[in-house]
């Protein structure tokens, strides 16, 4: 507890660690957007001067290294026991999509900063193992990893870009609404043939449908790819 001047008991503030110093960040970023943050405005956030933040993140740059390290600690490790490798795939690219869609203002620094933290090693290092006892060899199994990541990351960093963030098919819901919602990306002067196309290719598209398709395309290719671990 603390003592005011008048002799009143309040609440000490909370112990900054680097963990709230950084889910703050990230949840500044959520409601602000990346370029309104600064070490000055995060410290006011926090209640404390922005000095006081330098012992968990020296600089600017430290910080957007941080901001990552905050998403990738939402991921989830895969499921405990024996775990059958195709839900573990499934499961890995859904939690990085649902993080990616949680923070679209900080999501485009995974591919930006060159930084891997402790936790993301966790979970790639959890993933590699349940492969591995699946089958692959070391090599095939690093190779999935990768596919999956990149495929997850991709299509969330799309949809994010897009401004699509619902849980709900990612089109706007009723037939005019959508044609309206395409016309204004294509040329005013597209044939009406392209303008088809733009519309069966974008209006008629369900992102959350579309991420399940790719994962089963994925999945099934090393079914028929690897028979050690289509069982």
């Amino acid at each position: 507890m603390a003592v005011t001047s008048g002799g009143r008991r309040t609440a000490a503030p909370a112990r900054l660690t680097r963990e709230r110093v950084l889910r703050a960040a990230l949840d500044f970023v959520d409601a602000n957007g990346l370029e309104a943050l600064s070490i000055r405005k995060l410290g006011a956030e926090l209640g404390v001067q922005a000095m006081s933040l330098y012992t968990h993140v020296d600089s600017k740059d430290a910080l957007l290294d941080g901001l990552v390290e905050a998403m990738w600690q939402e991921l989830d490790l895969p499921p405990g026991g024996e775990a059958d490798w195709r839900e573990a795939v499934r499961s890995m690219a859904s939690s990085l999509r649902d993080m990616i869609r949680r923070h679209p203002a900080a999501a485009p620094l995974l591919a930006s900063r060159r930084i891997l933290p402790t936790h993301a090693l966790e979970v790639l290092d959890a993933y590699l193992q349940v492969l591995r006892r699946a089958g692959f060899t070391e090599d095939r199994a690093l190779e999935v990893l990768r596919v999956v990541q990149v495929y997850a990351q991709g299509h969330a960093l799309a949809e994010v870009s897009w401004g699509i963030r619902g849980q709900d098919p990612a089109i706007p819901g009723d037939d005019i609404a959508r044609l309206r919602w395409v016309a204004d990306m294509v040329p005013r002067d597209a044939p009406d043939r392209l303008l088809r196309t733009a519309v069966q290719y974008c209006a008629r598209c369900d992102m959350n449908h579309q991420f399940t398709v790719g994962l089963d395309l994925i999945i099934r290719g090393l079914e028929a790819e690897c028979p050690a671990a289509s069982h």
